[in-house]
């Protein structure tokens, strides 16, 4: 497979990462030398310094052999003339644009099939105020991802010493919440991603991820925090003032969340003030630690660092914990930077490109894909897919299966009703099936669910 990727930044250079080592055939191309230097230095893949709009440039990454273009760059406009420019010069069957300006980001005459015909388009802004939500909707969560139209979710929390689930086996789990449609996919431990069976036990310091109905997963979590910690967050702070920020706390406004953002510059903060209604906007700095204290962070359910750099964004919200906010949130650009982040004392990161590659992956991933989301250090994935009328495990007891090794059913959708399967399980044509597999048993899941799944 011929992937060309436009753009070199974080969400650029992310993708070409993972792709790359799935040894695909992935071409980058960027103006920035030094990002070209970068990625020609630290992934396997070819790398070509020049305007991803410009002709010449596409037909020297192979543009002809191109099965998917994904224009990443910073710039909506150039990310929309790319895939115009691709489009009249080869037919490419997959495109898909990084776009960030919400007018553009909607507009379907343009991006559709009659104009640019951009069959993806990534705002990685809303994706990130999606994300938050979904975490602040679920205290002590780390990560919250949606499935099968929200029917279905996915949800990590760290096993703290004292969590009375620690030390239980997962069949001892299931049957203490018997009463609940969910199930441990995997638990990340010592730096490596477990796909359990039913005799693996938790424990402390684990990060567990829990997939399920949406109610089931909200009470599973809240049956083991203190009370004051269940409910979703009344109180938010956010620092930073950009448009990730700005929408944020637009959405709080609606959910009557109490939100206060903090922004250095005083002209942007006029502009914050026009555009909110109810939210209190604030002029300070990175050493606003007086500012801090004067606001009653110390009373903030969540504070969330959003600003441009991501060193200050941890540094923040580790003062913020600090001062006594009872949850802290960091952006961060580089996803390496996530497990030191934690290690710190930070209770949540989150990362747009991270978030980028999720939304990518339901493209280059075989079989109907309907959603992706990536595990920590990348050495799992959830994906979700639909079972096709031509799959031979279609009515057949997921016992009798002879699924690859490092593969997990965990939830089937079938008309609105979700199920945890268990052996006797069947599945049957057009269920919504979300599946865990381990890195190492992509390559044989993508055969089959190709195969399987789908006939091609």
């Amino acid at each position: 497979m011929s992937i060309i990727i436009i753009g070199a930044g974080e969400v650029g250079y992310n993708v070409a990462r993972k792709l790359s080592q799935e040894r695909k055939d992935i071409i980058v191309i960027d103006k920035d030398e030094e990002k070209v230097e970068r990625v020609a230095e630290t992934l396997d893949v070819q790398a070509i310094h020049g305007s991803g709009s410009s002709i010449s440039v596409l037909k020297e990454a192979g543009i002809e052999r191109a099965e998917i273009l994904i224009a990443a760059t910073n710039s909506d406009e150039v990310n929309m003339v790319s895939c115009l420019v691709a489009g009249v010069q080869a037919i490419v069957p997959v495109k898909i644009a990084r776009i960030r300006d919400p007018e553009y980001a909607s507009n379907e005459k343009i991006l559709g099939k009659e104009k640019l015909d951009i069959d993806l388009v990534i705002n990685t802004d809303q994706e990130m105020v999606n994300s938050l939500l979904r975490i602040l909707d679920i205290p002590g969560a780390r990560d919250v991802v949606d499935f099968a139209e929200g029917r279905i979710r996915i949800a990590s929390f760290m096993v703290e010493p004292g969590n009375p689930v620690a030390g239980k086996s997962l069949a001892e789990l299931r049957k203490d919440y018997s009463n609940l449609e969910l199930v441990v996919v995997a638990i990340y431990r010592d730096h490596r991603v477990i796909i359990p069976r039913g005799k693996d036990r938790l424990k402390e310091r684990d990060l567990v991820y829990v997939l399920g109905e949406s109610a089931a997963i909200s009470q599973f979590l809240a049956s083991f925090r203190d009370r004051k910690g269940v409910a979703p967050p009344t109180k938010v702070m956010i620092f930073g003032g950009g448009n990730v920020s700005l929408l944020l706390a637009k959405a709080l406004e609606e959910r009557g969340v109490a939100t206060k953002v903090i922004e250095p510059d005083i002209e942007r903060c006029q502009y914050l003030a026009q555009q909110l209604d109810k939210a209190i906007v604030l002029k300070g700095d990175f050493t606003s630690h007086d500012l801090l204290e004067e606001e009653h962070v110390r009373e903030m359910d969540a504070f969330i660092a959003l600003t441009e750099d991501e060193d200050r964004n941890i540094l923040l919200a580790l003062l913020a914990k600090t001062m006594g906010a009872r949850r802290v949130i960091a952006s961060i650009n580089r996803v390496s930077f996530a497990p030191l982040a934690y290690q710190t004392g930070v209770d949540v990161v989150v990362s747009p490109p991270l978030l980028a590659v999720n939304r990518i992956l339901q493209y280059i991933r075989k079989g109907k894909i309907l959603n992706v989301a990536i595990l920590p250090e990348e050495q799992a994935e959830v994906i979700e897919t639909v079972a096709m009328e031509t799959s031979d495990i279609i009515e057949r007891p997921l016992k009798d299966l002879k699924l690859p090794s490092g593969i997990l059913i965990g939830a089937i959708l079938r008309e609105g009703q979700v199920i945890i399967p268990r052996g006797e399980s069947v599945i049957l044509p057009g269920d919504k099936v979300t599946l865990v597999a381990s890195s190492a048993a992509i390559p044989q899941l993508e055969k089959f669910l190709m195969v399987k799944l789908e006939y091609w």
